[in-house]
């Protein structure tokens, strides 16, 4: 890994964090590491020194022993103040700037940005889809600029950026990366295993496939649980069982266990489409290395779509999204994706396996 000593590497934890309820985003716990840490931990090798911007909690962040810079502005007028905060207190020429709440950058990040800024005084992050502009690499020539942007009442980093000549340098193989953790429920999704839908319409065999790759998955030490979407009204008790009688006697939840198994089951009277998140958070992690999901298939997950001849719908039917990993059929398609073939299950227990063991990395 090349690193580049000229660069001053700074983690942005100076914000309200308002959609966390005030507290603190960069010492909330991820895997039982504040997200600064974890910022830190893949920034270090990356550039030559690191430096916090915080304006909260100062004493905490200084037991990193890294240099705790605060806003010289005051009432927390956003990243750009952090911004001219760092740069005006350190004498490097680049600096390097990573929110707190993108605690899985990549570990490539500096140099990609080196050798794609060309002549420009900033870049910054574009994952394919969407501009981060709080991920950038700046050249401290831009603080006087800086200081006349913020005293006009601008507060807006990525105008700013584009006033000051910079351009954005698409990551969009590394989209996941930049992920961020703004509400606590972002948080709890961190928590939470990789989710992957096996994505299909009906008819085409969503249900054989998972019953071949559940037991393929556990040969390869990959512990999977399942999340399963229907349309139907689903009961997984029988009438005339006690725990059937007490539930209709009007439980909101009633928990069946016993030595083999346990149940839990939730009544949802107001009918409302089931959350994914909710529903995999109630799962133990613990004993799981990914959820695979079936159904849910407009959700905003990685996912692989099935595809069979005489399914009912034609092959141009098929609308892979950008959360699409690879399509599995039995007849070829031209979208430039991975394709596997829907009869050929270790095949894709091959394809699932190096997708988690990129998770994981």
């Amino acid at each position: 890994m090349t690193r580049l000593t000229e660069v001053c590497g700074v983690i942005l934890a100076g914000g309200r964090a308002t959609r966390m309820g005030g507290q603190d985003k960069g010492l909330l716990l991820l895997n039982d590491q504040p997200l600064w840490q974890r910022i830190f931990n893949r920034l270090f090798p990356q550039v030559g020194q690191i430096i916090i911007s915080a304006n909260r909690n100062l004493e905490s962040y200084r037991q990193s022993g890294l240099p705790v810079i605060s806003d010289t502005l005051p009432d927390y007028p956003g990243p750009l103040a952090g911004m001219l905060s760092a740069m005006q207190s350190q004498s490097n020429d680049w600096f390097l700037f990573c929110p707190c709440d993108t605690p899985n950058i990549p570990r490539d990040l500096a140099i990609r940005l080196w050798q794609a800024r060309e002549k420009a005084p900033a870049v910054w992050i574009n994952d394919g889809e969407r501009d981060h502009p709080t991920l950038a690499l700046v050249h401290r020539r831009l603080i006087p600029m800086l200081e006349g942007y913020l005293a006009s009442g601008e507060r807006r980093v990525m105008v700013f950026l584009r006033q000051a000549g910079g351009h954005a340098v698409t990551f969009s193989d590394r989209k996941s990366c930049f992920i961020n953790v703004n509400t606590p429920q972002d948080l709890e999704r961190r928590h939470l295993p990789p989710l992957l839908a096996i994505a299909a319409w009906s008819g085409t065999g969503k249900t054989t496939l998972l019953k071949q790759l559940i037991p393929l998955l556990r040969e390869r030490g990959i512990r999977p649980g399942l999340i399963k979407h229907t349309h139907h009204d689903m009961d997984v008790d029988k009438p005339g069982k006690d725990s059937y009688e007490l539930r209709k006697a009007g439980a909101n939840q009633t928990l069946v266990a016993s030595r083999q198994r346990w149940a839990l089951m939730t009544e949802t009277p107001d009918g409302a489409e089931p959350d994914l998140y909710q529903l995999a958070g109630r799962m133990d992690s613990r004993h799981l290395d990914m959820i695979l999901v079936e159904g849910f298939k407009h959700e905003a997950i990685a996912k692989i779509q099935l595809y069979r001849d005489g399914c009912g719908h034609q092959p141009e039917e098929l609308q892979p999204d950008s959360h699409t990993l690879a399509l599995a059929s039995d007849v070829p398609f031209d979208v430039g994706l991975p394709q596997l073939d829907i009869n050929q299950p270790r095949e894709i227990v091959d394809f699932i396996a190096e997708w988690m063991k990129q998770q994981r990395q």
